[in-house]
């Protein structure tokens, strides 16, 4: 029997089409691979709750408001109103808010490494902080907020910060412990606008001396030149009339979404 004829048209079609197909799924991929690379990781943090106004610059750029439900990351810097209240949730669900009048940065705020690897590091420049931390802070988890005389290092609580005017800063701890330490700076500036220069370290003396723990229902304030005092007990009715305290403690209480 005979071989029906050869037809190179047919098979010339055949092949164009083949390589029509590849080629279309090849750019595709190609297509996809940037967009997927560009696609940015969550954000940090949200708000979750602002009364009054709230606003945030990023990097060199614009002053921006906030609403509800804008995302909020590392190097941001915050700013609340005049009789306003901002809240932030962080991805591992802690949470840190701000009162009127104040202002904060973001130094940094890692989460994607997982719980155990966690670093938040937020400088108050002025203004009533309150934070509350989910889990236990240790190995190399960090959550810690400076102001310009003291560090507060978290070690899993509830508890906040007032940076005052005269530069004093009061630390009260609710649930857990916060150490609390003179913060030494290595650079500084004596008028605003002049560059940096680099000023002598912490003097050698007693871990003792610069760091105080302060635990559940006790406080301590800090010095305008940085020194802590001696952490005491302070009784609840020291806040019956402090209307941050009771929102914040209204908000801990709420159920969470």
């Amino acid at each position: 029997m005979a071989a029906p004829p050869y037809r190179p048209a047919a098979a010339a079609l055949r092949t164009r089409a083949f390589l029509a197909a590849s080629s279309t799924a090849l750019l595709a991929a190609l297509l996809a691979w940037p967009a997927a690379r560009l696609v940015a990781p969550a954000a940090p943090a949200e708000v979750t709750a602002l009364e009054g106004t709230a606003a945030r610059t990023r990097g060199s750029g614009q002053r921006a408001a906030l609403a509800e439900g804008a995302q909020v990351g590392e190097g941001d810097l915050i700013e609340t109103g005049e009789a306003s209240r901002l809240e932030l949730r962080f991805t591992d669900h802690s949470v840190l808010r701000l009162g009127p009048t104040a202002r904060l940065q973001l130094t940094a705020a890692h989460f994607s490494s997982g719980p155990s690897r966690r670093k938040l590091s937020a400088r108050l420049f002025f203004g009533n902080l309150w934070a509350q931390v989910t889990g236990v802070i240790s190995g190399d988890q960090k959550f810690q907020v400076e102001t310009e005389n003291a560090v507060a290092g978290v070690r899993g609580t509830t508890f906040r910060v007032d940076a005052r005017p005269d530069k004093s800063v009061l630390v009260r701890v609710y649930a857990g412990a916060v150490a609390v330490a003179k913060n030494a700076p290595l650079y500084q500036t004596s008028k605003p606008g002049e560059a940096r220069r680099e000023v002598q370290g912490p003097e050698e003396i007693s871990r003792e001396r610069w760091e105080k723990l302060v635990g559940r229902q006790m406080q301590i304030v800090v010095a305008a030149d940085g020194t802590p005092g001696e952490p005491t007990r302070f009784e609840a009715a020291a806040e019956k009339d402090d209307d941050w305290a009771h929102w914040n403690q209204q908000r801990d209480a709420a159920p969470k979404r």
